[in-house]
């Protein structure tokens, strides 16, 4: 039969076979005629695939990581192979361990004993392994020339077959197709004394008995198998780290653990090593049974699979970390979902395991029992001094016109939250705690715990005040603007007092209280009160001395008092610091123009401008408007006296009807809103309170050194209507090139950000 002895290339080598006669059947055919059809001429090479090699200029070792991903890239087709990748892995742990320690027990001479793996993964019933799959690469590995050429050629070949499945199930089916051939390797080996026939046949063909009947086997043999199987452990708990990253990723989002996407960002360059181990591994093992003196160089594979394991465990140990902390937070969410008590939410949420440091509670220890009965505000803020003062002023007055019963009922524990405390901060810790008569917690440095009120509460920074009952569960998220703006009358600080507040009509008579003592007396009263203000001090000075002799004039049905808001230092700049509060305030609930949010936009609008006046009945606000055109009216009075001799409208009513006529006539201006930027409270879109239609909107930058440098902002009001200018220049919605920092440096001039509602309710088309 040596005519029809045909040896076999490395790989399979396809060819055009010829076909039977459709005459004549297999088993008709004479040997002649066999012998004939099968009569293939030998090559005297074996086929090789045409695979890329190594640059010739730069040795495997001395590549870089990128280097390695742009050589290992291959384009994937859209359909992804899926098998149960951790049933496979779990049959190749359960193959490998034994199998090296069996190996183990025949070099070394030390019988040890077989140990259940931990945490050994589960194998599903109705696993079919990829079989042809498996025997292809162990094909693809097996009796190649030893060298690190072959086994990056080799490498790039699985690489290319398994090109649709996934980086772990790539390093997960070469373990496999290793593991196939070396769990027999092992096997054999540990049972050579074996007298069974087939276990003796079988051992045979395995090239055993070559193995360990050699004269020299301990000391030709025993450290490269050692070495050997070192390496397969070493590259097996490689793979488990990379399949461990896998059912990370899975379950988590890198976003929440960064060492997770840092790992998973290299994890083809982890597989590609693993592989190429894999496959240098699968050389020596030949080698070891053909007794073959050339044999690949483990140690720097060895070297590198070590590097890439400490790495990889480094990576897990931070994912871990970094899991604890996100399920120490789930955990926090679902408990104060439903609470026992508010003793047991202050005791997760800032008495924590996972405080950073030793949390520290003034005036003393016992808050638990202090508070179990009892309403708690929690009041956490950074340690800005001028805007927790605020809230330190506004204390006892709250305090004082809480009903009696109520007093002992309400604690407020003050929670700083504090990066990292320096001198400095502690400096300010002090000195803001010694201004405080409430609970005042140090170090409040639990992961999650800060995580929860950043997220849940919306905690940036600027203070927030949480109410809790007694029970723990939450009154209102943020009843601090509340409390800021309407003092005692926030009580009892939840949200229903809030949405009835928001309603509320006599909102701007409320605010103005504070700032004179006779303008309690003159809302008792009924009075219509004239507040005003502007820019321009000669418009101040020319209305004051109209509207007083206005008041003096026996109008029907009016008793006029006036208040000029600006005739004190300081008082103009915090009555729109109110009435921006107040609009933040409002718009967090509203968006649709609701009669109070109208009038608050139309007061905004009139913030840059020469005058303004605002008209309240009591404490309801009743009209404002321009002062120009305010004054204009007032002074042409004659003309319109009839009208409230005549009618039985109110004073109010005929003032606004002929404030209306004078607008139309001198021309009614654009309306422009600027809102200081505020930790996401601005809202998406405003409508204008004039014609209803969405504003547009742009953003612009206004310097606050005024001895130095500042932006010119012109506001042009003719019929057309134009948009702020910004040195000549405007910033639109639809093309917002909006820029990142100041046009002046930011050492000469300190810039703020602004949003500028614009509306055009001439000749200028608004989308709806």
């Amino acid at each position: 039969m040596e005519e029809i002895s045909v040896p076999r290339t490395h790989t399979d080598q396809k060819f055009d076979v010829p076909s039977l006669d459709s005459n004549k059947k297999p088993f008709e055919m004479t040997d002649n005629e066999i012998k004939k059809e099968i009569s293939v001429p030998r090559t005297h090479t074996g086929q090789k695939f045409d695979v890329p090699s190594l640059d010739s200029n730069k040795k495997l070792f001395e590549m870089t990581d990128d280097e390695i991903k742009k050589e290992i890239s291959v384009p994937r087709t859209h359909t992804d192979q899926k098998f149960d990748v951790a049933s496979l892995f779990a049959i190749v742990t359960n193959i490998l361990n034994p199998a090296t320690i069996a190996a183990d027990n025949v070099f070394r001479g030390a019988k040890q004993p077989h140990m259940e793996i931990k945490g050994e993964r589960a194998i599903a019933t109705s696993f079919i392994p990829p079989l042809c799959t498996l025997k292809e690469l162990s094909y693809e590995m097996a009796c190649k020339d030893p060298g690190v050429e072959t086994a990056y050629k080799t490498t790039k070949s699985i690489l290319e077959k398994l090109k649709d499945y996934s980086w772990h199930a790539k390093a997960v089916l070469t373990l496999a197709a290793f593991a196939l051939d070396y769990g027999d390797f092992c096997r054999h080996l540990d049972q050579f004394h074996s007298s069974d026939q087939l276990t003796k046949s079988l051992r045979i063909l395995k090239g055993i008995p070559a193995l360990l009947t050699q004269p020299s086997i301990d000391h030709k043999h025993e450290s490269a198998i050692v070495e050997l199987n070192k390496l397969i452990k070493d590259t097996l708990n490689v793979i488990d780290c990379i399949f461990t990253l896998e059912e990370r990723s899975v379950k988590y989002n890198p976003k929440d653990l960064p060492a997770l996407s840092i790992a998973t960002n290299n994890i083809s360059i982890y597989v590609f090593w693993a592989i190429i181990t894999v496959v240098v591994c699968t050389n020596r093992m030949c080698c070891l049974i053909k007794d073959e003196s050339k044999t690949h160089e483990l140690s720097r594979f060895s070297e590198r699979i070590n590097d890439i394991n400490g790495k990889l465990k480094l990576q897990i140990q931070l994912c871990n970390e970094e899991i604890e902390k996100i399920e120490a937070y789930w955990k926090l969410i679902r408990f104060l979902k439903e609470p026992l008590d508010i003793a047991e939410v202050l005791k997760a949420l800032i008495f924590a395991s996972d405080n950073r440091q030793r949390v520290k509670v003034f005036p003393n220890e016992l808050i638990l029992e202090a508070v179990k009965t009892k309403n708690v505000l929690l009041f956490f803020t950074d340690l800005d001094i001028d805007k927790i003062s605020e809230y330190v002023s506004i204390r006892t007055p709250i305090y004082e016109n809480i009903p009696s019963k109520y007093k002992d009922k309400y604690e407020v524990v003050w929670i700083p939250i504090v990066d990292q405390w320096t001198n400095d901060m502690q400096k300010k810790f002090e000195l803001l705690r010694s201004q405080m008569s409430w609970f005042v917690v140090q170090n409040f440095s639990s992961i999650s715990g800060i995580k929860y009120v950043r997220e849940q509460w919306h905690f940036k920074n600027e203070p927030i005040i949480v109410v809790l009952n007694p029970q723990g569960t939450v009154e209102h998220h943020n009843a601090a603007p509340m409390i800021k703006i309407w003092g005692p009358r926030a009580f009892p600080f939840t949200h229903w007092k809030d949405e009835e507040l928001r309603k509320s009509e006599d909102w701007f008579g409320s605010l103005m209280l504070e700032f004179s003592p006779d303008i309690p007396t003159w809302i008792d009263e009924g009075k219509h009160i004239f507040f005003y203000g502007g820019k321009d001090s000669t418009w101040v000075k020319e209305f004051t001395k109209e509207a007083t002799g206005f008041a003096n004039d026996a109008v029907k049905g009016a008793r006029i008092s006036l208040f000029n808001v600006g005739k004190d230092s300081g008082s103009l700049g915090h009555f729109w610091k109110l009435i921006d509060n107040f609009f933040l305030y409002k718009s967090q609930m509203v968006t649709e123009l609701d009669p109070m949010t109208k009038e608050i936009q139309k007061l905004l609008s009139y913030k840059n401008e020469k005058g303004w006046v605002v008209l309240c009945k009591g404490a309801r606000l009743v009209f404002s408007g321009y002062g120009t055109t305010v004054l204009t009216v007032l002074k042409n009075f004659e003309e319109w006296r009839q009208c409230l001799n005549d009618s039985v409208s109110d004073f109010e009513v005929c003032l606004e009807e002929h404030y209306n006529e004078q607008l139309f006539k001198d021309g009614f201006p654009c309306r422009v809103i600027d809102i200081p930027k505020s930790d996401g409270l601005i809202p998406d879109y405003r409508k204008c309170p004039d014609c209803s239609k969405i504003m547009e909107t742009s953003f612009r930058f206004k310097c606050c050194d005024h001895n130095q440098h500042g932006f010119n902002l012109k506001f042009c009001h003719n019929h057309h209507g134009t948009k702020a200018q910004l040195k000549g220049s405007y910033i639109d919605h639809m093309n917002p090139q909006v820029p990142t920092e100041s046009v002046y440096p930011q050492d000469s001039a300190r810039a703020q950000s602004y949003v500028t509602t614009d509306s055009f309710v001439s000749q200028r088309p608004h989308f709806q």
